[in-house]
């Protein structure tokens, strides 16, 4: 991926945080237990997805995109 690109697409990527955030406090919602966990963990799984694996896959390759690190 060109750098051009790994910088739009990580942008959007730290976008989409908020909202999932969002989406994660709205399940306290649910007042079944099971039903809460089972979106809960899904949710959380969409998470490792965005925010670690494609994140991580842009970082390998331009680690000064890393928006973890420090200045």
């Amino acid at each position: 991926m060109k750098v051009d690109a790994a910088k739009t697409v990580l942008s959007a990527l730290l976008k989409i945080r908020p909202t999932i955030n969002e989406l994660l406090d709205s399940t306290e919602q649910i007042e079944d237990e099971a039903e809460r966990l089972a979106f809960r963990r899904r949710i959380a799984e969409v998470m490792h997805v965005l925010a670690y694996d494609l994140v991580m896959q842009i970082v390998r390759q331009y680690p000064d995109l890393d928006p973890d690190k420090k200045n």
